[in-house]
């Protein structure tokens, strides 16, 4: 199962352009950008995602990298979870 990963245009213009990069390099990962994701507050004070669904802020690009690949590897975990549950 692929992760999403979704960046607001206007938060990219102020710093998460290399973690946008970064990402889309991970064939693993479905990178998405759009013009606003409405989380103006947010996108005003600090540099943030979607990943899934589910907003990953940081106050650097660097940390938002860090805490995006932590947020996918714990979700993966409960997918994981999950499915062993079923079996």
């Amino acid at each position: 199962m692929f992760t999403l990963v979704e960046f607001c245009s206007s938060n990219m213009l102020k710093g998460t352009e290399a973690v946008y990069r970064t990402l889309d390099e991970d064939p693993e990962i479905d990178v998405l950008d759009y013009g606003c994701l409405n989380s103006c507050g947010l996108c005003s004070k600090a540099f943030f995602v979607l990943v899934d669904g589910e907003i990953v802020s940081a106050m650097t690009p660097e940390k938002l990298l860090e805490k995006v690949y932590r947020r996918i590897d714990r979700n993966q975990s409960q997918i994981e979870d999950w499915t062993d549950d079923l079996n």
